[in-house]
């Protein structure tokens, strides 16, 4: 039970509730009486009405008389069939008689073993017939039973009338409060209708209005949507604000209300004249004009906004600059065919356009939004089933010893090789499967394929792979990478795990307690795109990495950017105080190389030494390091093999 559940309703709420339910338990109490008692009435009439006692009574009686007729009138030329016959039907009577409720509970003890005794003496005399002795005999034992037989059934009959009297008067009775009960129901049903009606309107006005600002909420949004006219002008805007959730956990909920609070303040006072202005989502408000000038005036209302949300909010530790994201959708009156969803889906899209580059401020849809989206829902579902289709593969990108300029690993990358549109970048098709759910099945897949390729690779060569933040919410991430190393026989000092920091900032606690099983089955955890976070300190100091790995971004920037060259020299020295491996990752040339190796880089990954590989090239590449001459550098034996491929 939720909290929410438990709390206790206002008392006048909890008064009515009260009367309601206790009302409502008396008249069904009294229903239900009254029907099992009705029904158990016409049971008992429904006997007295079929074949019953009496009945059985009645018949034991006849059979009686047959069987002593019978044998009165039995001779030679008629056999004794008939006899036999008659005295079996006699027999199941006086069985069926028994196996009953007798009649007359007070004659049982009497009547009953008179008749047992008699069937059995009738049996025995069956056997001497035809004989007049034992006819008259048969007739004898017989006859002592018709009297008491007769007075059974007679005071049976005469006792079923009365019952069916007295019951048919109760029953009446019954009926009659039936029908009272019923009325009172009607009338309370109708007063318990209306009362309903009453504060189901109320509750519908709830239901539609958020209860944080005062404004309208999705549903009340959505339903409006739906209802409004078609043939006039239309426009949508979508406010979102900008890194909400940094604020909330920031500065607390408290002042994330009072944020939300004031945006609604700020778009009642922006947009007077709207239609409709509703809260859709955490921190999503949607504001409708209708009519003429529709765009125009939404217009006019998005630059009022960016002007009143330019003003710092007041928090307890001072002023703080809240930015949002706009997007808006016009329609013309011509634009009938748009739906109440493709309005919404569109201004949407506009406003996830402006989230994704980053900038803020105004952007009004485009057609090419929706298409671009519809590509993207294209690549998203052709993605599902892609690798059983064999259309995702593995390259592995060397990671080299700066030092001896040997091989030490490779870092497994994904690759997708569509059908139609040829090799789709990762960094579009990762994004996609992060939203669809798909990375996880796809994560292990790669973790499974990179673990057995490893498997052939050399003793001292470590694979790394990269897990996303979903992935490490998966809770059986951990029993599944064991059993994919145990399946292979790779060590599991030669995996490597390379995470982000989003992925930890996205889910911390989960995160943690996943990294730490990883680390407890023995793989290596790498801290991928060191530096271009702001939480990376924070962990490295909660968390016991293995290695860093520096950005591209700074490495690229070395030579003309005081500020990469400064970060990267402080980040080597960093990972060397705190006995960590480091690697340089975009090294492309042979400047780059010498700068991160004097900066105290044990490790590189980069064009300069190789690009990724398919997997008979990593094989090829480790079998020439392996058989290089002496004092021949891997690097210089790798470039010069490349340059005869390229040849």
């Amino acid at each position: 039970m939720t909290a929410l559940a438990r709390l206790p309703l206002p008392s006048r709420f909890a008064r009515v509730r009260f009367g309601l339910l206790t009302v409502t338990a008396l008249l069904a109490a009294g229903v239900l009486i009254a029907s099992v008692l009705a029904a158990g009435y016409l049971n008992r009439i429904d006997e007295a009405s079929r074949y019953n006692r009496t009945f059985d009574a009645g018949q034991t009686l006849a059979e009686l008389l047959r069987l002593q007729i019978a044998f009165a009138t039995a001779n030679e030329a008629t056999g004794i069939d008939g006899l036999r016959l008659r005295a079996d039907i006699f027999k199941n009577r006086v069985s069926l008689l028994g196996s009953g409720t007798f009649p007359h509970p007070e004659m049982k003890g009497e009547l009953y073993p008179r008749l047992v005794e008699a069937e059995r003496q009738i049996t025995t005399l069956l056997g001497e017939m035809p004989s007049d002795a034992a006819a008259a005999k048969a007739v004898a034992v017989l006859e002592p039973l018709v009297q008491p037989l007769a007075r059974m059934t007679s005071r049976s009959h005469a006792m079923a009338g009365d019952n069916v009297a007295q019951t048919q008067t109760r029953l009446r009775n019954i009926f009659g409060a039936l029908t009272g009960v019923t009325l009172i129901l009607l009338l309370f049903g109708a007063a318990l209708i209306a009362f309903v009606l009453r504060q189901n309107n109320r509750l519908d006005r709830t239901l539609r209005t958020d209860s944080l600002t005062g404004l309208a909420n999705r549903l009340a949004f959505g339903t409006y949507l739906e209802r409004q006219r078609i043939d006039r002008s239309r426009s949508m805007i979508l406010v979102d604000v900008a890194n909400f959730k940094a604020l909330n956990d920031l500065h607390g909920h408290d002042f994330g209300d009072k944020v939300l609070r004031g945006i609604a303040d700020c778009l009642s006072a922006a947009a007077p004249d709207a239609s409709l202005i509703a809260r859709i989502g955490g921190d999503e408000f949607a504001v409708l004009f209708e009519g003429v000038y529709a765009r125009q005036r939404s217009l006019a209302a998005c630059a009022r906004i960016e002007e009143d949300m330019s003003r710092p909010v007041m928090a307890d530790c001072g002023h703080i600059h809240v930015s949002v994201t706009i997007g808006f959708r016009a329609l013309k009156a011509s634009d009938a065919a748009h739906t109440a969803e493709m309005f919404l889906k569109e201004a949407d899209l506009a406003l996830h356009e402006g989230k994704s580059a980053g900038r803020g401020g105004v952007t009004e849809f485009r057609p090419a939004m929706m298409q671009a989206f519809l590509d993207r829902r294209r690549l998203q579902s052709e993605l599902r089933g892609s690798a059983e289709r064999g259309e995702t593969y593995l390259e592995f990108q060397p990671v080299v010893d700066l030092r001896t300029h040997r091989t030490l690993g490779f870092e497994a990358l994904l690759r997708w090789e569509h059908p139609e549109l040829g090799l789709i970048s990762p960094a579009t098709f990762i994004p996609l499967a992060e939203e669809s759910g798909l990375i996880q099945d796809m994560g292990r897949w790669v973790l499974s394929r990179a673990i057995e390729e490893a498997a052939s690779w050399n003793a001292d060569i470590f694979v790394a792979v990269n897990v996303s933040a979903r992935q490490l919410a998966d809770r059986g991430l951990v029993a599944f990478i064991a059993q994919a190393l145990a399946a292979h026989r790779l060590p599991s000092e030669r995996l490597e795990i390379e995470i982000t920091e989003t992925a930890l900032v996205d889910n911390d606690g989960v995160a943690i307690e996943t990294l730490q099983g990883l680390r407890a089955l023995g793989c290596r955890i790498a801290l991928d795109d060191f530096g271009t976070g702001y939480a990376s300190l924070s962990y490295l100091q909660r968390f016991p990495f293995d290695k860093l790995k520096i950005d591209r971004s700074f490495v690229e920037g070395c030579r003309i950017d005081k500020n990469s060259s400064a970060i990267i020299a402080a980040v080597c020295d960093l990972a060397s105080r705190l006995r960590l491996g480091i690697v340089a990752e975009g090294i492309e040339t042979a400047e780059h190389r010498d700068f991160v190796a004097q900066a105290g880089c044990g490790l590189g990954q980069g064009y300069l030494f190789d690009r990724p590989l398919p997997v008979a090239r990593v094989l090829e590449r480790l079998a020439r390091e392996a058989s290089q001459p002496a004092g021949l550098s891997p690097t210089i034996a790798n470039e010069a093999f490349r340059a005869e491929c390229v040849a």
